[in-house]
């Protein structure tokens, strides 16, 4: 069996082989990787979650510091060019400073801060689904005379939310920001948020890929869509200045169908 064994590892062309299989490693390892769009913080006060996009698979990897100059906390997640890393134990009230990429390659850099603790929302006592969205509905004119017109319902969360399987975890991480209920419920003022700021006229920038961000200043309220009007995200990055971070063309609501 010695014998076996010997000759398997030092026969030419299985060290042939392996040669060819470290070489065409390298050269994956050696293949550039660009960020398409983000880094993007989601802050709480005490966790971050830090989403980018790049051009084609590769590593997550983010390094965290309380200084630009010394990012010594690191966090990582798997292989994907759909990156997200979650980092909890942080500060509330802190400023951090952050560096997306691969294992071995930063590609761009970024702050956020975590809100205070008494700047965080706690959930608000349930309220009727009815007058949640009679609050949250924009009303119009009604030119029968007959008043205004009743509050908009939301359709069903499969047509509104644009992808089902993260709903759960944006719910997790942000119904309590609108005091939410439940996943649709959250999904459901999400929706009416996209309605209200077409008819006020909110805020809002489209990027290339299509998505809309939208920012109501009175509120702190943000959400993301995407091309179809399926929401992506919707939460309160607790700073003024996240809205003006992202990326996009102003677009005004009012003349988009």
């Amino acid at each position: 069996m010695s014998g076996t064994r010997f000759l398997l590892f030092t026969h030419p062309t299985v060290r042939l082989l392996q040669l060819v299989t470290v070489l065409a490693l390298a050269m994956v390892g050696l293949q550039a990787v660009e960020i398409v769009t983000g880094p993007v913080a989601e802050p709480s006060p005490t966790n971050v979650v830090i989403r980018w996009t790049t051009d084609h698979a590769s590593g997550s990897r983010v390094r965290l510091g309380v200084s630009k100059n010394k990012l010594d906390a690191r966090a990582g997640a798997g292989i994907s060019a759909e990156h997200r890393v979650v980092i909890s134990d942080l500060k509330p009230g802190t400023r951090y400073y952050y560096s997306v990429g691969t294992a071995r390659v930063p590609l761009a850099t970024n702050s956020f801060t975590t809100p205070g603790l008494a700047d965080h929302r706690e959930p608000r006592p349930a309220q009727d689904p009815e007058r949640r969205e009679s609050i949250a509905a924009p009303a119009t004119a009604d030119t029968s005379g007959a008043g205004t017109t009743p509050p908009l319902t939301a359709p069903p969360t499969r047509k509104t939310w644009g992808h089902i399987a993260s709903l759960q975890d944006h719910f997790d991480r942000h119904g309590s920001d609108f005091g939410a209920r439940t996943p649709d419920d959250y999904a459901a003022q999400a929706w009416l948020f996209l309605q209200r700021a077409r008819v006020e006229g909110l805020p809002a920038k489209r990027d290339e890929t299509g998505v809309l961000r939208v920012f109501d200043a009175k509120t702190g309220a943000f959400a993301a869509y995407n091309r179809d009007g399926t929401t992506k995200t919707y939460f309160k990055p607790g700073r003024r200045s996240y809205f003006a971070d992202q990326p996009g063309k102003p677009e005004d609501l009012r003349n988009t169908p």
